[in-house]
């Protein structure tokens, strides 16, 4: 299992009306989802395991390396305006090897407190390069107050890990 904690080092990602970066909570978000499937026996590889700069390019090479079960990349969305949306997204890129999994995982995300916008074809690096099962979730926006106050929350990102642990144990339940 793969996961991938969106940006980092020079790379901030979006940030929140608070000037909060992105990365510090895909990072926080990752480690806290490696830390509970670890617990269930689970070999997992982070792309970053700190503030540092790994390209779009190495993120999936780093998957196919190692052959992964599957790849995750966690992200918070923003929007051209502060405050003007508000939800959650499951991207996916390749049909036939993909969906199934976004589908699984997105399932399971709703139980958590913001609106969830289903799964949506993205063209991204980070999946359009993996040969792995791979989503790149956008879990909720960091420059909506209301969203953001949630994505700093630690409660929120534990619902998040939890949720995404759940579904990846269906998924391969079922595959």
């Amino acid at each position: 299992m793969v996961l991938d904690p969106g940006h980092g080092g020079s790379d901030s990602g979006a940030i929140s009306g608070t000037g909060q970066f992105e990365k510090t909570y895909t990072l926080k978000v990752a480690k806290l989802t490696a830390q509970k499937l670890r617990r269930l026996g689970t070999k997992v590889v982070l792309t970053r395991t700190s503030d540092h700069f790994v390209s779009l390019a190495k993120r999936p090479q780093i998957a196919n390396q190692l052959k992964a079960d599957a790849f995750i990349s966690f992200h918070f969305d923003s929007s051209g305006e502060q405050n003007d949306a508000s939800g959650f997204t499951t991207y996916y890129y390749q049909r036939q090897k993909d969906t199934t999994f976004a589908k699984t995982i997105n399932r399971n995300l709703d139980r958590l407190p913001l609106p969830n916008k289903g799964i949506r074809y993205g063209n991204f690096q980070v999946l359009r390069d993996n040969q792995r099962p791979a989503i790149l979730l956008e879990m909720g926006y960091i420059n909506t107050t209301k969203d953001f106050k949630r994505i700093k929350s630690a409660k929120y990102r534990d619902q998040i890990a939890t949720q995404v642990v759940k579904g990846l144990q269906q998924y391969f339940d079922q595959n």
